[in-house]
């Protein structure tokens, strides 16, 4: 009968489970045994030892009840030879104890023959136990002798006869994978092992055939990936490890300007120096959109590449031209609505603000009234700032952001956004502490415009302190680079607000436009410098803003 592979290896490990149990088994029995003839020692002899000290001590004090108390014990303890005789005697002669000295010298004769026949025995068991200890620790050792050898030799022999054929199927699964179709597994038991092999043999005669008769289908194969190519949108083109065009669709022909029998094979280098597009496109990677001309009409693109990978590993690039045209044209058209409409709105702005200045001198309101126009006057604050923060959008759009950079100062810098915040800060007693080490510290950047973004950070600090909180300004150097950090007490910032924290039109910013941090950081990055969010507990919150430090002499 064959059996499974499963089956061998529970009736292998039952075997070894069996052997385990028997060495434990005869251990515990022989460790049974000599706890038996210990108890024996104890329980039959030891207390009889016990009782004669404790009636000799009874002599000396001259204390009859004791004496009594443990004979009685002694006589339910009689378990040697001749000690129920001493046990009599003894009875008899402490029955005649009237105090006499020839009478206390009897009993203690009889109390020496009782302690001496139980030390007899107890060095007789004790013989006996060591005699059984030595026969155990022989069985055991006999035992553990045999467990280890059989043991071993299963352990040596047994997984041989798994390992082994998988061995032969490893070898065959090598020999397929470099291509050797006609490698058969010779046939070797009937188990599961024996049916893979079966199965591999087959699979192996199929692949053979496959071999024989797959020209045809490659090429339809090969037809197929081509119209797949061909139908997609964008421009796709493939680069191996060595340089050369290995496919270019019919979109990468059109905008590259070659034919496909002038890619096709090239290497890139020989392309490159007669095509300022491919030697564009290869050169940044994922690029910044670019112009070309296609079709006799200007459109916008971008590349990005990815490895062509398969079971043998990367085969090469291939390259991706993204069309983006009606996404640019969306795009400067939103930008170019923003920058009307931020301009269209000023001059009704300019108007309102004339008219609720003649309103604020007029001296005929009441409480009520002069509380409404103060709320008007918050709100219409509110819309200038957020006019402004669109015309900075639509200039950082447009790629026209003007700075003058210059070395200045961080500390001029700080003090004039700090005075500009005074008065909401001290609506609020919050208390703007600065320590600037050096206070000599200089900076490369454009004071107005690093001005507006600590004047953003700080408006943001005060506005989420609570009532008589603190905010730090602080500053330690980084190689050439100066960071100045602003510290809240306020509540923190959730996850989800972190995660889009410099998004424009930010939908979690808490207050405002969710432009002025988006801004912020593109007026720094404009200057070579940054602005992150180092850190935002419960307890508050970090901004760091990075200048670029001036050079030194």
């Amino acid at each position: 009968m064959t059996l499974s592979i499963r089956k061998r290896l529970t009736l292998g490990t039952l075997f070894l489970f069996a052997l385990l149990l028997l060495s434990s088994g005869i251990g515990i029995y022989q460790l049974d045994r000599l706890k038996t003839d210990a108890k024996t020692i104890l329980t039959d002899n030891y207390e009889s030892i016990r009782y004669v000290q404790a009636m000799q001590e009874a002599l000396y004090r001259n204390d009859p009840t004791a004496f009594r108390e443990r004979l009685f014990l002694q006589e339910g303890n009689a378990t040697e030879v001749r000690e129920a005789e001493f046990n009599a005697n003894l009875r008899m002669d402490f029955e005649n104890w009237n105090g006499a000295s020839d009478q206390v010298g009897r009993l203690h004769t009889d109390l020496t023959g009782i302690l001496r026949v139980n030390l007899d025995a107890i060095n007789r068991k004790n013989e006996a136990a060591l005699a059984t200890a030595k026969a155990a620790e022989q069985r055991l050792w006999v035992i553990g002798a045999l467990t280890l050898v059989v043991g071993l030799a299963f352990s040596l022999a047994f997984p041989r006869l798994i390992t082994e054929p998988i061995g032969r199927l490893r070898i065959a699964v090598e020999q397929v994978a470099k291509g050797n179709y006609r490698h058969r597994i010779p046939m070797f038991r009937g188990d599961e092992l024996g049916a893979l092999a079966t199965s591999f043999n087959d699979m192996s005669a199929q692949l053979e055939q496959w071999e024989n008769s797959n020209l045809a289908l490659i090429m339809t194969e090969k037809s197929r990936v081509e119209a797949i190519l061909n139908s997609m949108v964008n421009a796709a083109f493939g680069v191996d490890h060595e340089g050369r065009i290995i496919f270019a669709n019919l979109k990468a022909v059109e905008l590259l300007g070659l034919s496909e029998a002038e890619l096709i094979g090239r290497t890139t280098n020989e392309l490159v120096a007669r095509n300022d597009l491919l030697r564009y496109v290869l050169a940044d990677g994922e690029s910044r959109p670019f112009k070309a001309v296609v079709g006799g009409k200007e459109q916008f693109f971008t590349s990005s590449h990815a490895p062509i990978r398969s079971a043998k590993g990367d085969l090469g690039t291939v390259h991706l031209l993204h069309n983006i045209t009606p996404f640019q044209e969306r795009d400067e058209a939103r930008t170019h609505f923003l920058a009307t409409i931020s301009h269209e709105l000023k001059t009704p702005l300019a108007s309102t603000d004339l008219g609720l200045g003649l309103l604020e001198n007029s001296k005929r309101m009441d409480e009520q009234q002069r509380a409404i126009l103060e709320d008007l006057r918050k709100d219409h604050q509110r819309l200038v700032r957020i006019v402004s923060e669109l015309l900075d959008l639509t200039q950082i759009e447009t790629g026209r952001i003007r700075v003058a950079l210059g070395d200045h100062a961080l500390s001029g810098i700080v003090h004039k956004a700090v005075s500009a915040l005074h008065t909401a800060a001290d609506a609020k007693q919050v208390r703007i502490d600065v320590h600037l080490e050096p206070e000599d510290l200089l900076v490369h950047a454009d004071t107005e415009k690093a001005s507006w973004a600590l004047i953003n950070l700080l408006s943001n600090a005060v506005r989420h302190s609570p009532q008589a909180g603190l905010v730090a300004l602080t500053t330690r150097k980084e190689g050439s680079a100066v960071l100045l950090s602003v510290t809240d007490q306020g509540a923190g910032l959730t996850d989800q607000q972190q995660a889009h924290l410099f998004e424009r039109f930010n939908p979690h910013a808490s207050s405002g436009s969710g432009l002025g941090l988006a801004i912020a950081r593109d007026f720094m990055r404009a200057m070579n410098g940054d602005i992150s969010l180092t850190a935002s507990t419960a307890n508050g919150s970090v901004f760091t803003i990075r200048f670029a430090g001036a050079p030194t002499a």
